[in-house]
């Protein structure tokens, strides 16, 4: 999936893995010129990306945060898509999946919880994600909102 020299991560670190959606990382793969790089800390774990938790000290009680960042290109440049920075918000019983774009916080994804496991003093999260507007325009409408995407799991210290 990411470009060889793509670090291996700690799966005992806490991070998010998400695959996004199958088909889009598969077309991506499949370009001649398909290119999909990963930056500061972002791992391939299975078909999924893995972002690392981020170290900010000033997280607000209802989000986590993620660093990194993974860029999705082809058709020679005409198609990119960025992920950065990724969050998960908790906000009036909504849980979403935002990112980074230019600056501001879009939520791309809403979660619903589906399973939550411990094992090796590990709290394993997973959610159903489903597209929302702007996720859509993410993907230049390739995908309509409210298309499912694939899980997202969380993985934190218990």
């Amino acid at each position: 999936m990411i470009g060889s020299g793509a670090p291996a991560g700690d799966p005992f670190q806490p991070h998010l893995e998400w695959g996004l959606k199958a088909s889009f990382v598969s077309y991506i793969s499949s370009l001649a010129d398909g290119r999909i790089e990963a930056a500061n800390g972002v791992w391939q774990a299975g078909n999924a990306l893995a972002f690392p938790v981020s170290p900010a000290t000033e997280v607000p009680e209802n989000e986590i945060w993620f660093n990194g960042r993974v860029s999705f290109s082809g058709h020679g440049g005409i198609m990119k898509l960025d992920l950065i920075e990724p969050r998960i918000v908790n906000h009036d019983d909504r849980i979403t999946l935002t990112i980074d774009e230019a600056g501001e916080r879009v939520a791309i994804a809403e979660l619903t919880e589906t399973s939550v496991s411990n094992a090796f003093g590990l709290v394993k999260t997973r959610f159903s994600a489903v597209l929302t507007e702007a996720g859509s325009k993410l993907f230049n409408g390739q995908y309509p909102a409210g298309q499912q995407m694939e899980e997202v799991e969380v993985v934190l210290r218990g």
